[in-house]
């Protein structure tokens, strides 16, 4: 058997206006208890988890196989129709539903594809030679049996001119992109995330920050409204508010993973004024966290709140 640390949400009480269960009866500043009195608990119950599967549970089978790249799969997106992955060795191959046929296949740059992540019909390639990649994928069929990437109808097809330019020799480990696929950000290895605004027609793209969010690579990162969070081999989270014209700006921090945080997912739902982030790490762990989508006002200009919980989710 298997036992696992499960928490429970439960609201912090506003009637005691006690930051932790640790601290004295006395009373805490207005501005706190706005805060404070939608702060989230995580509290344990021990789950017994079978080993073994239980009886009854029907055995899977693969449904098909889908052979062709020439290293090994990093990354999936679905797009349209269309299933996409990419590989280590920076091919990116079109599988068409529902024959799962390959419909194309083509790559550029030099080293691996690190992330792929579609909005709409738009693809974007983070790559590890420091580029991040935009192409555009038809719906439909075209009848040449061809993907079509951005430039006049009519141009042969794989012919990029969407490329946006990260730091030289730094790896982008991860891309997110908002949800009308206007802006754009890159995770990279030095430890810096770098932003970009596409022009109407998504041809043209202009850099408009490159923020040093953590001291040590920037693994991963994903968006939650106007919110922005990255996880970082340092072991940290950094939890960022997008600003006009597509800047970030540091409202907090979360510390609690022992080793990088290697991926990040945001809910969609609210709860109790925030929404639930989980993280997975290499120290073995999916720690979840509760986010507040309004920040609290600092004490001073070097203090961010954190976000720090003594228990999280974690997954033995």
């Amino acid at each position: 058997m298997a036992t696992l640390g499960t928490p429970l949400l439960s609201s912090s009480a506003t009637s005691s206006r006690s930051i932790s269960s640790n601290s004295s009866s006395s009373e805490v500043d207005d501005n706190d208890i706005r805060f404070v009195s939608q702060r989230f608990q995580l509290q344990d119950v021990e789950v017994c988890v079978p080993c073994k599967p239980f009886s009854g549970f029907q055995s899977y089978r693969s449904l098909a196989v889908l052979s062709g790249h020439v290293g090994s799969v990093s990354c999936l997106a679905l797009c349209g129709e269309f299933i996409l992955s990419a590989s280590q060795g920076k091919d990116i191959i079109v599988w068409q539903q529902p024959d799962l046929r390959l419909f194309t296949k083509f790559g550029q740059g030099d080293g691996s594809i690190k992330a792929l992540v579609t909005v709409g019909n738009k693809v974007f390639t983070a790559h590890q030679d420091s580029r991040i990649r935009v192409w555009k994928v038809s719906r439909r069929s075209e009848t040449d049996g061809k993907i079509k990437a951005w430039g006049k109808e009519g141009k042969s097809s794989h012919s990029l001119k969407g490329i946006l330019e990260g730091h030289k020799d730094v790896s982008l480990n991860s891309v997110v992109v908002s949800e009308d696929g206007k802006w754009v950000y890159g995770a990279g290895s030095d430890g810096f995330v770098m932003g970009w605004e596409g022009s109407a027609d998504f041809v043209s793209w202009k850099l408009i920050c490159e923020t040093k969010a953590h001291e040590m690579a920037v693994l991963c990162m994903c968006l939650a409204g106007e919110l922005f969070c990255s996880g970082s081999a340092d072991k940290s989270i950094g939890i960022w508010k997008r600003e006009a014209y597509g800047k970030l700006c540091k409202v907090g921090i979360i510390n609690g993973h022992e080793g990088p945080v290697k991926c990040l997912q945001a809910s969609p739902n609210s709860i109790g004024g925030g929404f639930l982030l989980y993280s997975g790490g290499l120290d073995k762990s999916v720690r979840v966290w509760w986010v507040p989508k309004h920040s609290p006002e600092k004490q001073d200009n070097s203090t961010e709140p954190n976000y720090t919980e003594e228990k999280s989710t974690i997954l033995c």
